[in-house]
């Protein structure tokens, strides 16, 4: 079996296998990309790449958020096989953002291999949750990926984030969610229009993103903070969700003036919505994560029993050194 090579290289990693070079997303020139999802640390280097692969709802994140420029796009659908160079691609869904996508490499020889991105292996409100396919080689993501990380069950979360909204309300306070404006924004929105109050997206950022969602049939009624409605919402029982609570204070004193705008900043109250709330980095807020905490990213191994793990992101040392325990061949990338 010829060698292969897993490397990384800028915002993601390069393989290369029986004469056949693919990046995984990052961009090298005159070479294919196949990219998992539109977060911006997972893009540099994409407009050197010969062609872009990944699915609509990707494409149209990065048409919405950036103004990234690629030579060459090709969408793709999940479960609906393609080609790249020699190499039979099958893209699934990781359940992490709004088209994010795992893709499962088949060579020429039978060699199968797992790329994951960023995933999620628990279902939100807005993503599915991601499923693991059998291959030989798994590439993998370890953000969470030491024991001490393990999230609560995500009902409960939700419950915990709508009880801070009702308890803030009541004291006549305004809570502020902090979130990132692609994935867990769209979540939050959604817990909390359905539970009959008043979302304010506190920056356009958020609205763009959001577009994307409800184009692809997520329905989302968050108020925009620079509309009329958010100026009445505002002196009534409302939240906020922002992804700079630096930049929604700013859209406030355009919408209300400095005087009206600093009275209502001094009834915000902030809650972080990341699975960094937890642990040694403990914050105000709640383990609201678009990322496989340690017991997932271990069942999810055990799902895919590959012969070999690469691990990259945080904690793929540990990670891997977890694996190694367990009888897994396991090797960190970072």
């Amino acid at each position: 079996m010829p060698e292969l090579s897993v490397k990384k290289h800028l915002s993601g990693i390069i393989i290369e296998y029986n004469g056949d070079r693919i990046a995984l997303d990052t961009g090298i020139p005159n070479e294919p990309t196949l990219l998992s999802h539109a977060h911006a640390d997972h893009l540099s280097g994409l407009s050197s790449a010969a062609c872009v692969f990944s699915t609509a709802p990707t494409f149209d994140t990065i048409d919405a958020r950036t103004n990234l420029t690629l030579k060459a796009r090709e969408i793709v659908t999940y479960q609906i096989p393609f080609s790249v160079r020699n190499v039979k691609v099958v893209p699934y869904n990781a359940g992490h953002v709004i088209g994010s996508a795992m893709f499962h490499l088949e060579f020429n020889d039978g060699m199968r291999l797992l790329y994951t991105g960023d995933f999620n292996v628990v279902d939100s409100l807005v993503h599915s949750a991601a499923i693991p396919i059998a291959a030989d080689v798994l590439i993998m993501e370890t953000t969470y990926g030491t024991p001490d990380w393990v999230f609560p069950p995500r009902n409960e979360t939700h419950a915990n984030i709508i009880k801070s909204a009702i308890v803030e309300c009541e004291r006549g306070k305004i809570p502020l969610f902090k979130a990132y404006s692609l994935g867990k924004a769209q979540e939050v929105i959604r817990l909390l229009q359905d539970s009959g109050f008043d979302v304010i997206s506190g920056n356009h950022v958020i609205d763009t993103v959001s577009r994307v969602y409800e184009k692809y049939g997520v329905e989302l009624n968050s108020i925009g903070v620079m509309s009329k409605k958010a100026y009445e919402s505002l002196s009534q029982k409302c939240v906020i969700v922002s992804s700079s609570a630096k930049h929604t204070k700013m859209n406030l004193r355009k919408l209300l003036g400095i005087k009206s705008a600093y009275s209502i900043e001094s009834r915000l109250e902030e809650y972080s919505l990341s699975g960094w709330t937890l642990g040694k980095y403990s914050r105000r807020g709640h383990p609201l994560s678009a990322h496989s905490d340690f017991p997932g990213l271990a069942s999810f191994v055990t799902g895919v029993n590959p012969k070999i793990v690469y691990c990259f992101t945080d904690n793929a040392m540990t990670f891997s050194g977890y694996l190694m325990g367990t009888g897994v061949n396991a090797v960190p990338l970072e």
